[in-house]
């Protein structure tokens, strides 16, 4: 009798975790499809220049954090502290029009998106092309951590390095 249950028992549990898993694994695969609209809207609004748009996509707390590099850049590497920082900084310059490579297209390769309960981590290459010529305008790793809100996937930590032009090829396949 023992030796019933028993087995009852386990074939429970098994069957269980195989469901959960079954679940877990879709659920997975939305929530990836849904932190890769954001970073695609995200983008997107930045080079529309749609500041209420972009900031949509960004956790507006003082816990956010931006640090990046490009050797355009006068200092090579600028770091925000808190959103407030970056988000004066982004509206004044939609304001003035100063967004670079508008209209471009951007292509992402290496992906490595991994998700834990109401936080992600999300990893890649890109690599940003003018709209109509094609032509190569820069080669980036990028890190974005998101934070899922009230449903709603926000990136918490925006991270790119871009790779100076004539290095370009480096860890880039």
């Amino acid at each position: 009798m023992k030796q019933v249950i028993l087995s009852g028992l386990l074939f429970t549990v098994f069957m269980w975790a195989a469901c959960y898993s079954r679940v877990s694994i879709a659920d997975t695969e939305h929530e990836k499809a849904a932190i890769k609209a954001v970073i695609a809207k995200e983008t997107e609004a930045y080079y529309k220049q749609d500041f209420e748009s972009w900031k949509s996509t960004y956790i507006n707390e003082a816990w956010f954090r931006s640090y990046g590099y490009w050797e355009g850049y006068a200092e090579k590497v600028r770091s925000y502290n808190g959103f407030e920082a970056l988000r004066d900084f982004k509206k004044k310059q939609f304001e003035e029009n100063r967004t670079l490579w508008v209209g471009s297209t951007e292509e992402r390769s290496n992906e490595n998106l991994r998700v834990h309960g109401n936080m992600a981590w999300y990893t890649f290459d890109q690599v940003s092309y003018a709209k109509d010529t094609r032509k190569l305008l820069g080669r980036s790793l990028e890190t974005r951590i998101l934070e899922k809100i009230d449903g709603h996937w926000k990136i918490a930590y925006l991270g790119f390095h871009y790779l100076p032009l004539q290095d370009s090829s480096i860890a880039m396949k």
